[in-house]
């Protein structure tokens, strides 16, 4: 992993990087990719002990639950090249702007302005590019494991193994013609011991929105037992296919 050392510093503030022999830079453009994304309400204070270290407070739907969110994103063309990725994350309260003063309705419109935002958690990746970039880009919590993507019986599943241990089994139902608008949404990561907030361009087509429709197992591995702490494997309060998926991220703000 290197940084540009010709460009416009590094960090936070740099503007290219040169990471694998790739010369990177924002926006970082991912044009083509699938996703599976279940949205769960978990416990809030368990989902609180889980990312007590980060600096951020989980925001809560309504009392004493968090949204736990799981996306698995199957990247066939990007500037990371191809891989595949699943992010675990927490939605969390703003750190910056107005509170809204309205108690846990508040959240929702929070999470409708992009105030509240997911904070990645663990974001597990399958190659060293997209770790490597991650992890200088933005600050993300990137590790390389091992995720199979499979399509089959209609079905989009994502298996996720640490260390030759199952973590997870997650999938959806393939099925979706709707088309979204293009969008503009935000993610928060911890970058060079600051918090900070990254706005991700989407366009969104082959969607599908499938209530209850989405179905988790977990393994034997210590993640997945983190995450039997927030009551899962459970039916997701939602469950989305995206089948086209084309995101710009753009640099890290600190806030």
């Amino acid at each position: 992993m290197k940084t540009n050392e010709g460009a416009a510093g590094c960090g936070a503030n740099a503007r290219r990087f040169e990471i694998e022999g790739k010369n990177l830079g924002f926006p970082a453009l991912f044009p083509d990719a699938s996703s599976a994304v279940g949205l769960f309400p978990v416990p809030a204070v368990a989902a609180q002990a889980l990312i007590r270290d980060s600096g951020f407070k989980v925001a809560e739907l309504w009392p004493g639950r968090a949204a736990f969110s799981l996306a698995c994103c199957h990247y066939r063309e990007s500037d990371c090249g191809v891989y595949d990725e699943i992010a675990l994350a927490f939605f969390v309260k703003p750190l910056h702007g107005r509170p809204s003063g309205i108690p846990y309705l508040g959240t929702w419109l929070d999470i409708a302005r992009n105030d509240s935002a997911p904070h990645g958690w663990k974001l597990p990746v399958t190659t060293r590019l997209a770790n490597d970039a991650g992890i200088l880009m933005w600050g993300f919590p990137k590790t390389i494991e091992e995720i199979d993507f499979e399509l089959a019986a209609g079905r989009a599943t994502f298996r996720l193994r640490m260390g030759d241990r199952e973590v997870l089994s997650y999938s959806v139902p393939a099925t979706g013609k709707r088309k979204q608008p293009p969008s503009a949404s935000a993610v928060y990561s911890n970058h060079d011991g600051a918090p900070h907030v990254t706005t991700l361009k989407s366009e969104f087509a082959d969607v599908g929105v499938h209530s209850g429709g989405g179905r988790l197992t977990l393994g034997d591995h210590p993640v997945a037992a983190q995450l039997r702490t927030l009551g899962l494997p459970r039916r997701p309060l939602v469950a989305t296919w995206m089948g086209r998926l084309s995101l710009d991220v753009g640099a890290p703000e600190k806030l």
